[in-house]
């Protein structure tokens, strides 16, 4: 582009340039007006999920409270449940040991009667 020689020439290029900032300034007006109207929808829908989130994430904190109240029930009972156990394992070699000698005794008895060594004398 070669410059201009007269002035009106010069202005009407100044004018043209002009005109086009002008309309550039424009569209970036519209752009930002747009990116308002987008933010604000957005702001808008968010703003309608919100009590629905925080009254999930209350009705989950609920749920994991009582979770944890019914896992420390359970430990309590399991633990009860362990010392029974224990002491029943204590009875039951009480038990073994009193079986197992009255068994032996009656064996030894049988065997005795079979072998001549002992007699049963009835009245």
């Amino acid at each position: 582009m070669a410059p201009p020689t007269n002035s009106s020439a010069l202005q009407m290029q100044i004018n043209g340039l002009g005109e086009r900032m002008q309309q550039g300034f424009d569209e970036i007006k519209d752009m930002l007006r747009s990116y308002e109207e987008r933010t604000r929808l957005l702001e808008i829908k968010e703003s309608g999920c919100q009590p629905i989130i925080h009254a999930r994430l209350d009705a989950m904190q609920q749920d994991i409270t009582d979770h944890n109240t019914k896992f420390a029930t359970k430990s309590q009972q399991i633990n009860a449940l362990e010392k029974q156990v224990a002491r029943l394992a204590t009875m039951y070699g009480f038990f073994i040991f009193v079986g197992s000698a009255f068994g032996i005794s009656l064996i030894s008895l049988i065997w005795a009667l079979i072998t001549g060594r002992a007699e049963v004398i009835f009245k």
